[in-house]
C-alpha cells in the first residue's frame, strides 16, 4: 500500500519546471521529494561534484598526515624537518590548488 495517499496535480510554467528540473538534479533528490521536503521546510543543499569530493579526500589525506606526525612530536618531543617540509609543501600546494579553483568560478 502506498505511504501517501493524497494526490496533487499543478500547472508550471516552462521556467519552473526548467528551474524544478534543475534543482531535482543538483540536490540528488526526484521531483517528488524535492517539493516535499520544501513544504517540510528542509534547507535544501546541493550534492558536493566529484571534483570538491576528491578536494576533501585529498584534504583528510593530509589532515592524517599531519595527525601522525603530532603523534612522533607528542611521542619523542621533535619533528623532523623532512616531515614538517613535506607537509608544509603539500597544504601549500592544496590551498593553492583550490584557490584557484574557486577564484576560477567567481569570474
Amino acid at each position: 500500500m502506498r505511504r501517501r495517499s493524497i494526490k496533487k496535480q499543478l500547472w508550471l510554467s516552462q521556467t519552473e519546471n526548467k528551474i524544478l528540473k534543475e534543482k531535482s538534479k543538483v540536490t540528488g533528490l526526484n521531483e517528488s521529494e524535492l517539493i516535499r521536503s520544501f513544504i517540510k521546510g528542509y534547507r535544501i543543499k546541493e550534492q558536493p561534484t566529484e571534483e570538491i569530493k576528491q578536494f576533501q579526500k585529498e584534504l583528510s589525506g593530509i589532515a592524517n598526515n599531519i595527525n601522525q606526525i603530532a603523534k612522533i612530536a607528542n611521542t619523542y618531543q621533535f619533528v623532523k624537518l623532512d616531515d614538517f617540509k613535506y607537509i608544509s609543501s603539500k597544504l601549500a600546494d592544496f590551498i593553492l590548488r583550490f584557490e584557484k579553483k574557486i577564484y576560477s568560478r567567481e569570474k
